[in-house]
């Protein structure tokens, strides 16, 4: 569609730039020569590709620029987003100690009877929610993590409290939509497109000591990946 192409290309040129407002759906119509309905397509196919974002009775604004988040190497998630300019920072919504389901006692390498943390945290850029993470770490090997400051980087602490560090991770990535209780975190509408990621993370040692499910919003992240022959 004419207008979403040129809107798009006004974003990607600069010439608007983060949080400047649209011109309302008047001066659209007005501009292309179309009717509010066919305005309102658009600015919702707009939305929709995370180029603009509504809040209600104010109008459209032009979105952040989405992460580009490399895929190459293993980094965590406050040092990716410090890379990018951004300020990371992250919101302990559930913390419990709790038995396995078997698909994350076998992705830990543990038995089903071994209790786990179960950790939910929202982690955001510049204070802007960009994904939800549901993190699963064996009992025994961090026994009294619950009293650490789990609001700030894991691998960071994990390191320092418990001489736990990566060496690689294994994830597997695959498109969804954004359930209600997800959306109520991430702040976005319930069903729109996100990233789920299932990793499960390998420390010096050669054990797994993390298996994470995250939610990552489609409107914020690219990732991106280099191929060599």
């Amino acid at each position: 569609m004419q207008i979403i192409n040129y809107y798009q290309g006004m974003i990607d040129a600069g010439k608007l730039s983060e949080g400047q407002q649209m011109p309302t759906e008047e001066a659209i119509g007005a501009l292309f020569s179309v009717s509010r309905i066919t305005v309102r397509q658009a600015l919702d196919g707009l939305a929709q590709a995370g180029y603009i974002y509504k809040v209600q009775g104010k109008g459209s604004f032009v979105a952040s620029k989405k992460a580009g988040m490399q895929l190459n190497h293993l980094i965590g998630f406050s040092d990716e987003m410090r890379s990018l300019g951004l300020e990371p920072s992250t919101i302990l919504v559930e913390q419990s100690l709790m038995l396995p389901t078997e698909a994350v006692a076998k992705a830990l390498n543990i038995d089903v009877t071994q209790k786990i943390y179960f950790l939910t945290r929202i982690r955001c850029a510049d204070g802007v929610p960009m994904a939800v993470e549901k993190v699963h770490m064996p009992f025994y090997r961090f026994a009294g993590i619950e009293t650490q400051d789990l609001s700030k980087s894991l691998y960071a602490l994990l390191k320092e409290q418990y001489g736990c560090e990566c060496s690689k991770a294994v994830q597997s990535i695959q498109a969804g939509a954004a359930s209600s209780h997800d959306a109520k975190l991430l702040k976005i509408k319930t069903g729109m497109p996100v990233l789920c990621i299932s990793r499960t993370t390998y420390g010096m040692d050669g054990a797994p000591f993390e298996y994470v499910d995250s939610i990552y919003r489609g409107d914020k992240y690219i990732f991106n990946v280099t191929l060599e022959k």
